[in-house]
C-alpha cells in the first residue's frame, strides 16, 4: 500500500531565481498522479519531457526547477511515480476467463 505522499530529498538541490527572491528546492513531495496530469504529461514530445511535466504537476514546482534536476534525482522521482502503477490494484474480472 502506498502513502498518500512520498518525499524525496534531492541529491543536488535546485536554485531558481537570484538574490533574495531565489527559491531553493531541496525535496520533492510526490503523490499519485490524476488522469488530467497524465494527459498533460503525455502531450510532451519526448519521454523525458513527459516525466519533467508530470513531476512538475504532481510536485507543484515550476517546470524550470524540474528541468534542473540531476539525472539521479530525475530517476528517483520517476521511480516514485512509476511505483503507483506498478503497485496498483488488480482489476476484478467476472470469472468467465
Amino acid at each position: 500500500m502506498h502513502e498518500d505522499e512520498i518525499t524525496i530529498e534531492l541529491i543536488k538541490p535546485v536554485l531558481i531565481g537570484k538574490g533574495e527572491g531565489a527559491i531553493e528546492y531541496t525535496e520533492l513531495k510526490l503523490r499519485e498522479p490524476v488522469a488530467g496530469e497524465l494527459e498533460k504529461a503525455s502531450m510532451a514530445s519526448t519521454a523525458i519531457g513527459s516525466q519533467i511535466t508530470l513531476i512538475s504537476l504532481v510536485a507543484k514546482v515550476p517546470r524550470g526547477a524540474v528541468e534542473k534536476l540531476c539525472q539521479r534525482d530525475l530517476q528517483a522521482a520517476s521511480r516514485v511515480l512509476n511505483s503507483f502503477t506498478d503497485g496498483g490494484q488488480e482489476i476484478p474480472t467476472d470469472g468467465d476467463d
